[in-house]
């Protein structure tokens, strides 16, 4: 397999999501032994279908996978890599909490010859990963402010609410969309605030925007993940269909919000085409195939030109 990040920028989903006969390439006497480590499943339904592939899909193509939920306790995180290590893994894939998180676990895996597999999000260089794949932060960034800017016809004030404080996801994403905002003169950045991913965090949120800029005073929002929903929902159940929301993932009810009006626009970062990409990359490093260092997937704009032909992702 020549250039594993040219072969997956290429494939289509249909192909990637192919028969589960096809991908499982290990006979059963000879399952490779694969630890997987989330760093909290329960932090939004994103992760709990990533989680779902990485497992069940894992088994399907042959691993013999053992799945740990890190429940972000970063002791009990790196505990369980070391873990793995002792348990004789062939290989892992780890999603930490931020990029310095398990450094020192992750390496002492890789000084055992073990390959690891940085799962969408970075972990630092100083881990010696083996690759990472996750998705372009930083342009996904720039895409959802330039669907901002574009809807606004370039002028009027912006909210953001990013995602968990620290985690390259959220990072690369704020970069992105303050590149593009701090371009664009006749946009001006009102709030910047942390919502965690959460549903409860988004409601509480739009609720004291809406109270501190009447009509007219806050033109768009623009979120790091698809909880965005809720703001427009509410948003729009208070008559201020005048603002503008851009969310990030592709869940049912974002499909169903750009249907009726509601949600702008999102991006489609499927929890489970990254999953399945993961487990094929280290399929190639068991097989030693040359992978490449940095493994992105696709991520299309989904707006209301495109939404009728677009599913769902989870």
């Amino acid at each position: 397999m020549a250039g594993l990040k040219k072969y997956f920028r290429t494939l289509s989903v249909a192909a990637v999501l192919g028969a589960s006969s096809a991908m499982a390439v290990f006979a059963q006497d000879e399952a490779p032994k694969l630890g997987v480590l989330i760093y909290n499943v329960g932090q939004d339904p994103w992760l709990s279908v990533a989680a779902d592939t990485l497992e069940n899909t894992g088994k399907e193509m042959g691993f013999d996978v053992t799945f740990v939920d890190g429940r972000n306790d970063l002791a009990a995180m790196n505990a369980a890599v070391d873990q793995f290590v002792i348990q004789g893994m062939d290989a892992i894939i780890v999603q930490p909490a931020d990029p310095d998180s398990l450094v020192g676990s992750v390496l002492r895996a890789r000084e055992q010859g073990i390959p690891v597999v940085s799962f969408s999000h970075k972990i630092s260089p100083d881990a010696n990963a083996s690759a990472y794949v996750g998705a372009d932060e930083v342009g996904m960034g720039h895409t959802q402010a330039e669907l901002v800017v574009k809807s606004l016809n370039g002028t009027g004030n912006v909210a953001i609410m990013t995602g968990v404080l620290g985690t390259s996801p959220q990072i690369g994403r704020l970069q992105g969309q303050r590149e593009v905002f701090d371009a664009t003169p006749g946009i001006k950045v009102v709030e910047e605030q942390a919502n965690d991913w959460q549903h409860d965090k988004t409601l509480s949120l739009i609720q004291d925007w809406l109270t501190k800029y009447p009509k007219g005073e806050l033109n768009a929002v623009v979120a790091h993940g698809p909880e965005l929903v809720a703001a427009a929902e509410y948003a729009h159940s208070q008559g201020r269909d005048e603002i503008i929301f851009v969310a990030l993932d592709y869940p049912e009810d974002a499909r169903v919000a750009i249907q009726e009006g509601t949600l702008y626009g999102t991006i489609n970062q499927s929890p489970a085409t990254m999953a399945e990409v993961a487990l094929k990359t280290v399929q190639g490093l068991l097989a030693n195939e040359p992978v490449e260092a940095t493994v992105l997937i696709d991520t299309p704009v989904v707006t209301k030109e495109n939404v009728e032909t677009m599913p769902a992702a989870y």
